[in-house]
């Protein structure tokens, strides 16, 4: 710890570099570098954009949505909600689909140098998990346990939703940063081509 540098600035700063807060990643890689919605100077546009309406775009996430809806329909058919009760399937779904989510897109964006990985973060991340994780239904199962008279399990459902949401996006991240893996991000925040 330096002189300048506050008690507990080196767990911060080790904590937000976990994290990627300081990885270099554009915001949107697809974004190009006149876009008035250019994330900064820091912004580092692909290398070929994808266009939004190109045909393999639309279908790579139609396919990807496709069976995200699929799965998550199936699984809470299988696992149903009951009224009154803590909403387990749902809650499972968006945790899962939070930690594959900084688990993929990290892994994709180390790897955008790649036109496969492009198309895998938009049928894996924008397609199926967008599809398989599901805030509306959360609004929904809240509602429907306040006017159940349980707003406190629904409050507690809500806030164990952000709270595992993040911290599962938190830990994706973290596994797809893990030094030693292949397209890894290292700790300079560089993509390891090993």
């Amino acid at each position: 710890m330096t002189q300048a540098e506050p008690q507990g600035g080196g767990i911060r700063r080790r904590l937000a570099q976990l994290l990627g807060a300081d990885a270099g990643f554009p915001i949107d890689p697809d974004l190009e570098p006149s876009d008035p919605g250019e994330p900064g100077p820091g912004h580092r546009p692909a290398v070929s954009p994808v266009h939004r309406s190109h045909p393999g775009v639309l279908l790579a996430i139609a396919a990807g949505g496709f069976l995200g809806a699929l799965a998550r329909y199936e699984l809470q058919l299988a696992w149903p909600v009951h009224d009154g009760r803590f909403p387990v399937s749902t809650f499972v779904i968006n945790s899962s689909g939070a930690f594959l989510l900084g688990l993929v897109l990290t892994t994709a964006m180390a790897r955008m140098h790649s036109p496969v990985w492009r198309y895998v973060r938009l049928f894996g991340c924008v397609g199926t998990l967008g599809a398989w994780t599901t805030m509306s239904t959360v609004a929904v199962e809240s509602d429907s346990l306040v006017r159940g008279g349980s707003a406190g399990l629904a409050a507690a459902y809500l806030a164990a939703t952000m709270v595992a949401g993040v911290a599962a996006a938190a830990a994706g991240t973290a596994t797809g940063r893990l030094p030693g893996r292949a397209g890894s991000v290292d700790d300079t925040g560089g993509a390891d081509r090993r």
